[in-house]
């Protein structure tokens, strides 16, 4: 494998990276505002669009998992991005 085929590769996402770093989000035209890390599994996250709010009592986790993910892969096209240029 030569140098060019590697940095070209995606690697896959490190499991050692926790969802801490979720933080509010814009999802389009509603806000995704996650469940504070401290609170217990009684609290969940919301989606708002100007005054209406949805509690996410099924889908939080999932949209957390989804939103760490988006934020974990634009850190490092940033990143590759960033070296690119240089």
């Amino acid at each position: 494998m030569t140098k060019a085929n590697r940095e070209q590769m995606i690697q896959p996402l490190p499991n050692r990276m926790r969802q801490e770093g979720v933080r509010i989000t814009r999802l389009g035209s509603f806000t995704y505002i996650p469940k504070p890390v401290a609170c217990d599994d009684m609290v969940n996250g919301v989606l708002a669009n100007g005054l209406m709010s949805i509690t996410l009592d099924v889908t939080e986790k999932d949209l957390r998992e989804l939103v760490h993910s988006l934020s974990v892969l634009e850190d490092g096209l940033s990143r590759r991005w960033a070296e690119l240029e240089n």
